[in-house]
């Protein structure tokens, strides 16, 4: 996959530099994470969308970016992003950030939303139940720069990127459920979605490197690798 010179230090899973050990885990939230980008930006391209995978009650998450850009491609920040509560005396919000530097490239991702909503899962560690107190949207965005100094212009005379794009996240109750149900570590629930993506068509980006699945949990059968969990665009497309 070849890749627009200011698109690929930027956003390499490699790059993020939050690298705080998961502890000790049993519920994990998975939200859908769109990167829409703002019409003034400079020489700016970035993932199209992710998956956060975070402990409930929050620490180090984990993203899996991914884009359809020349292909179907992945990249994981392992434990690259923070997952916390923001609250005072009239809010209570979830919210996740990420900062990632490369040279002279900088980015940053912050995003949040309100506790609306209460969600009844299952739990692996305890074979029990648990309601969490959980935000079903999170806004944001994503603001990258880079002077480029230490690269110079491009063949077509452009230098320097400077952008942002909006993001916007959405609980997937579904692989939730199925992360929490089913998995005891952070590792696992991502290697799930890695497993779903690469099910339909992604592959490892260029000079990321690929995580190390641990699928030996899942159930040989495939039970829990369900179709419906992707929405058809998703579906690689017939030649």
């Amino acid at each position: 996959m070849v890749l627009n010179s200011r698109f690929h230090p930027l956003f390499l899973a490699a790059a993020l530099w939050l690298t705080a050990m998961v502890g000790a885990q049993a519920q994990w939230l998975i939200y859908e994470l769109t990167f829409t980008p703002e019409k003034d930006s400079v020489n700016f391209s970035s993932y199209k969308s992710a998956y956060l995978v975070a402990p409930a009650n929050g620490g180090a998450a984990t993203m899996v970016l991914t884009t359809d850009d020349g292909g179907r491609y992945f990249a994981v920040a392992d434990s690259g992003a923070k997952f916390f509560l923001a609250a005072n005396a009239t809010q209570r919000k979830a919210a996740f950030s990420a900062l990632a530097i490369s040279g002279n490239a900088q980015a940053l991702y912050t995003a949040s939303g309100n506790l609306n909503r209460s969600l009844l899962l299952d739990v692996a560690e305890t074979g029990g139940q648990k309601v969490l107190r959980v935000a079903e949207t999170l806004h944001g965005r994503l603001m990258a720069a880079d002077d480029e100094s230490d690269k110079g212009p491009a063949s077509d005379g452009s230098i320097g990127m400077i952008g942002s794009a909006v993001i916007k996240g959405t609980l997937r109750e579904d692989l939730t459920s199925i992360a929490t149900r089913h998995f005891t570590s952070q590792t696992l629930a991502v290697s799930y979605v890695v497993e779903l993506l690469e099910k339909y068509g992604y592959a490892p980006d260029e000079g990321s490197a690929p995580m190390k699945l641990e699928v030996e949990t899942i159930q040989e059968d495939g039970s829990i690798i369900d179709a419906s969990l992707f929405p058809p665009e998703a579906l690689p497309k017939a030649p």
